[in-house]
């Protein structure tokens, strides 16, 4: 047998292996682990939160005291309104349009947050269904 006999044949192995292995269920745990690993690399947790919080965040929504604020004011506003009764899903989809309205005031270019807030409206439609 000759090199290239060679260098097919354990190259059809190793295809024939990778094919079965993706052939192969995932649980959802191995999956999120997959996704978190690739997505996270050697930066812990602690790190790429401080990266978060203190750079794009910070800069997009301003400075996280002033905007935590202006979203407390209007959920309190919000469960003023609501009186005593029990919060259900619908009133959950209506604080995070607050909070993403609360996000808007800084930068109201901020796409995400626009499309956020499109989500959770089309959500207290959702809700009411069940």
């Amino acid at each position: 047998m000759d090199k290239t006999d060679m260098l097919g044949g354990e190259l059809h192995r190793r295809v024939i292996e990778r094919n079965e292995a993706l052939n192969q269920p995932q649980t959802l745990k191995d999956i999120i682990k997959d996704k978190f690993d690739t997505a996270i690399g050697d930066k812990s947790v602690l790190k790429e939160a401080q990266t978060i919080i203190y750079g794009d965040r910070e800069k997009t929504y301003g400075h996280p005291s002033k905007n935590l604020r202006a979203i407390a004011s209007m959920w309190n506003a919000y469960l003023k309104s609501v009186g005593d009764r029990e919060l259900d899903a619908q009133d959950v989809c209506v604080m995070m349009v607050l909070l993403k309205g609360a996000r808007l005031a800084n930068d109201p270019s901020h796409r995400d947050s626009v499309v956020d807030i499109c989500g959770y409206a089309a959500l207290i439609e959702r809700c009411g269904e069940v």
